[in-house]
């Protein structure tokens, strides 16, 4: 590789006043948005736990006699007040602040959830009942919390439990950084003609160039990212240990540590950033417009909102795999019954159609070369 050709191409990227701004707000977002957290008491689990305490109540007084005498519905209604006393000793744990009581009534409360769905909560038409596989994830993440005697937090305030909502977060959200980040990839070649025109290249030399810049500027954002949303949480609150449980699936719902979810993460956005750079060089060699570029790479991102019986047929295109915490916490491959849609899975569709844009950025290159 020309390495004059990449300084100049990397000059020209750090000095753009849009990923600078890009990366700013990243970090200032990931970082500060702990007050948002504290201010609007997301994670506490309080007002969810109310709502499903009403949804408990009023299914609960659907029940009358006469469906008591049916052993279907008796086994229902005794769950569901078996249900109701676990979430009033939950909720007593929130108020008194007392995390083992609310481990304990948390896990309690699980497996009494699980069991209603042996019978299929016959006469529960209404119950606001969490699905299966939730209830499966998150019996795990409370036995390893168990199982390693770490204490369990009750809000997204800490260092460890911050860092992890900012990760789901970003999970959804990369890809849109990513295509702002790449846009303009080789449309920057195109308007700053009179630096590159006397420095001799080749395409190979343009791809992994390209490839290698975004990589530089979206991981390096993404870990200041990470380290300030863990620091200045840990900061304000208190620090806990990055081996805090993180629901993770691979071909079942498993937990893994915090530190290990954060190395799939940035892994994972490698394979991202080679792909959705690989789009953006072909797209800018097509249309020579960034805005149009960023609308059609929105347009594959928005295929993720298809019915789940379309989107079960796209799982060749690398539509599902673009939004990160759907995908690492088990939900698409739940939504559309396929075990096997994994983070691996994901990757390596990237990294094919990465190779299939590439060879059409440089047919189309060279053909108008």
């Amino acid at each position: 590789m020309n390495l004059t050709y990449l300084k100049s191409n990397l000059l020209i990227v750090l000095k753009s006043k849009k990923n600078q701004l890009l990366i700013v707000i990243l970090i200032l977002f990931s970082t500060f948005s702990l007050f948002i957290v504290e201010n609007q008491k997301i994670g506490d689990g309080t007002k969810s736990w109310e709502t499903y305490s009403e949804s408990l109540q009023a299914n609960s007084n659907y029940f009358d006699s006469e469906m008591l005498k049916k052993s279907t519905y008796k086994n229902t209604y005794d769950n569901l007040n078996k249900q109701a006393q676990e979430l009033a000793s939950l909720q007593n744990s929130q108020v008194f602040t007392d995390p083992v009581q609310y481990l304990n009534s948390y896990r309690n409360l699980l497996t009494t959830m699980q069991a209603g769905y042996t019978n299929h909560y016959a006469g529960a038409n209404t119950l606001n009942v969490p699905s299966q596989f939730f209830i499966s994830k998150e019996l795990n993440r409370i036995n390893y919390l168990i199982n390693h005697k770490i204490p369990i937090v009750m809000n997204n305030e800490s260092s460890a439990t911050y860092l992890i909502y900012v990760l789901s977060f970003l999970g959804t959200i990369i890809f849109f950084y990513i295509s702002f980040i790449s846009a303009d990839s080789w449309i920057i070649n195109l308007k700053h003609q009179s630096v590159l025109k006397n420095i001799p290249y080749f395409f190979k030399d343009e791809i992994i160039g390209k490839i290698g810049i975004n990589f530089i500027l979206v991981f390096s954002s993404v870990l200041l990212s990470i380290i300030g949303a863990y620091v200045f949480a840990g900061i304000k609150h208190n620090f806990v240990t990055l081996n805090y449980p993180v629901n993770f699936y691979f071909t079942h719902a498993l937990t893994i540590p915090l530190w290990s979810y954060c190395l799939v993460f940035l892994a994972y956005i490698s394979g991202l950033v080679i792909f959705v750079t690989s789009l953006s060089m072909f797209l800018n060699q097509i249309t020579k417009n960034i805005y149009l570029t960023i609308f059609i790479e929105g347009s594959i991102y928005a295929l993720l909102f298809l019915p789940k019986d379309i989107l079960k047929w796209l799982v060749f295109l690398p539509s599902p795999y673009l939004d990160l915490t759907n995908l690492f916490n088990g939900d698409l491959a739940s939504n559309l019954h396929l075990t096997n849609v994994n983070f691996l899975t994901g990757y390596l569709i990237l990294l094919i159609w990465s190779l299939i844009l590439i060879y059409g950025f440089k047919y189309l290159g060279e053909r108008k070369g």
